[in-house]
């Protein structure tokens, strides 16, 4: 019996307060290590490693002596080796682009686009773009757009378009250096359509929430460019366009009566009643944003010798019971209810 009251007075009910048994007491005291800061990088990793375990080894002090200079050496050099100079490496990239202007057809190509990759791969980090600035970099655009060859004058774009995502500093950059106009003339007259995507890539980049590239696009006849490019047979280019489209008339409350003006409607519907392409979803959502709050796009979109209705009726009857196809399913939808339902006759 007495050794069933031991047992039943070691139960803790869960809940109750307790009090802290001595030894508990004694870990409270006992003095928690500093934990390094984290690293960031593989130097730092290094660091953090070796930092940890000295915290880890410090009750273990009197067991252990010194670092010998032999070991010191070898983790210093380890450190050296593992730093990166990225600005010297850019440099580096920046110098044999610089004459890509004058290579010729049949020049091997592979360094050149080696060093855009390199470009690419590091300027993800903002600060890191905005030093590339700072050093020269943007001297390689004008003699890489300019380029004989497609994939340079792609990659140029590409790097344009990846140094102006979400920079406000390289955006103002380039708009202040004439970046807009070379990329519209680029889509205008380059008959590479992977260039024309990228070019296309870096002209979205600079102008998507961007007023004063907005404005730069209307200035230098975008609108009209960006309408031929949709008629282009490249399904790419379409995605691409009516996205950038989209994303304006999101922004700028304007645009959607300067597309209706430009006659954007009637190439949407021709492109629509088309063969189904992955460009029909973009095409479908651009629609939807035209017509929304628009009297003069809803107009237009019912105008009898568009059978725009029966078209719709139709492309719902295609997709029908495909999972992939929900969200133009729900495009169509909204153009039929916005159309056509009794509810919006009066608009």
């Amino acid at each position: 019996m007495a050794e069933s009251n031991s047992v039943e007075s070691n139960i803790e009910i869960a809940g109750a307060i307790t009090y802290p048994t001595e030894s508990q007491q004694n870990l409270e005291n006992v003095e928690v290590p500093v934990q390094p800061k984290q690293p960031t990088s593989l130097h730092g990793l290094l660091r953090f490693a070796m930092d940890a375990t000295k915290v880890e080894d410090a009750p273990h002090d009197s067991h252990m002596g010194p670092i010998d200079e032999n070991r010191k050496r070898f983790l210093e050099a380890a450190l050296n080796s593992m730093t990166v100079d990225i600005i010297e490496i850019l440099q580096e990239k920046i110098r044999v682009l610089q004459n890509a202007e004058h290579l010729a057809p049949d020049t091997d190509i592979s360094d050149y686009v080696a060093a855009l990759e390199t470009i690419v791969d590091h300027i993800d980090n903002i600060d890191t773009a905005n030093d590339f600035h700072k050093i020269g970099g943007f001297t390689i655009f004008h003699p890489c757009l300019k380029c004989v060859h497609p994939e340079i004058r792609a990659g140029a774009c590409d790097v344009i378009a990846e140094l102006c995502q979400n920079n406000p500093y390289c955006q103002r950059v380039v708009l202040d250096n004439g970046f807009i106009p070379l990329l519209l003339k680029i889509l205008a007259t380059d008959n590479n359509n992977s260039v024309c995507i990228k070019a296309l890539y870096a002209t979205s980049c600079i102008v998507r929430q961007n007023t004063e590239g907005f404005h730069q696009l209307l200035q230098h006849e975008g609108l009209t460019i960006l309408l031929k490019i949709l008629q282009k047979e490249d399904d790419k280019l379409k995605i691409k366009t009516a996205f950038l489209l989209s994303s304006l008339c999101g922004s700028q409350p304007d645009l959607k009566s300067r597309l209706v003006f430009l006659e954007y409607i009637p190439v949407l519907l021709s492109l629509l009643s088309q063969e189904r392409k992955p460009s029909h979803e973009h095409i479908l959502s651009l629609l939807v944003m035209l017509v929304e709050d628009n009297y003069g796009a809803i107009n237009e979109c019912r105008n009898p010798k568009y059978n725009l209705k029966q078209t719709l009726t139709d492309y719902l009857e295609s997709i029908a019971n495909k999972v992939e196809c929900q969200e133009e399913e729900a495009y169509c939808q909204q153009l039929l209810r916005i159309l056509f339902t009794s509810s919006s006759n009066g608009l």
